[in-house]
């Protein structure tokens, strides 16, 4: 059973974080943290296996801490779950030697992956204890999470089709101009609701913007521009 410790100063979240964790096999969480007293305590009580960390505390960087978990505890492994999106976050993070990096709000299928992904890492790991060399190939697996299981995909909200979300990109990618939900769902074919719900995950992962435009007769339309263009 491997042991998960969850630093997040938000109980709430640190609170769904468990009972995902406690929905994927092989996992249990032996303690939350929502400070740097309350974290360092439990690391040196509780020598967790697995560590889910925030980055944003009022009294530290998680990143900060990150550093001194691979300082003082080189056995624990660490999962960063954060908001945060900038590039040179994610780069320090990667630097840092983290397992994997999740950004907020979670999916639960997403995150099932990743601890069974860790799980395979730590069970191919386990297996080459003892030996004094290791082979390209298992270099590989470690790598990839021991390579077994679901592929790494994108996991999508509900409502969100991946075939019907690439046809939106290539519309998206090929127009430098604004575009309303009724003239998307016209050119790949669906209705009009369905396009602007398209159109709106495209605006909260950050890839477009939305504004009204005033015309001439009716009400106010939501036209959505390309960040990318």
């Amino acid at each position: 059973m491997l042991q998960v410790l969850i630093i997040e100063d938000d109980i709430r979240i640190a609170q769904i974080n468990r009972r995902f964790v406690e929905k994927v096999p092989g996992f249990r969480v032996i303690g939350i943290a929502t400070d740097e007293s309350q974290a360092m305590e439990h690391l040196e009580i509780f020598l967790p296996d697995l560590i889910l960390l925030d980055l944003y505390f009022p009294d530290m960087h998680g990143l900060q801490l990150l550093k001194t978990i691979r300082e003082r505890y080189p056995a624990s492994d660490v999962i960063i779950i954060t908001a945060a999106k900038e590039l040179e976050t994610v780069r320090e993070a990667m630097r840092g030697g983290v397992f994997d990096f999740i950004i907020k709000p979670v999916i639960f299928e997403r995150f099932q992956e990743k601890l069974l992904q860790y799980s395979r890492f730590r069970q191919k790991l386990k297996s080459l204890e003892g030996a004094s060399q290791v082979e390209q190939q298992e270099i590989d697996e470690l790598l990839r999470g021991s390579g077994a299981g679901p592929s790494r995909e994108t996991y999508l909200p509900k409502g969100i089709d991946k075939l019907t979300l690439e046809k939106m990109s290539g519309l998206i990618r090929d127009n430098s101009g604004g575009l309303t939900a009724e003239e998307v769902g016209r050119r790949i074919g669906v209705s009009r609701s369905t396009a602007r719900r398209y159109l709106e995950y495209f605006v909260a992962q950050g890839e477009m913007v939305a504004d009204l435009s005033y015309g001439t007769v009716g009400r106010p339309e939501r036209v959505y521009k390309s960040l990318k263009s």
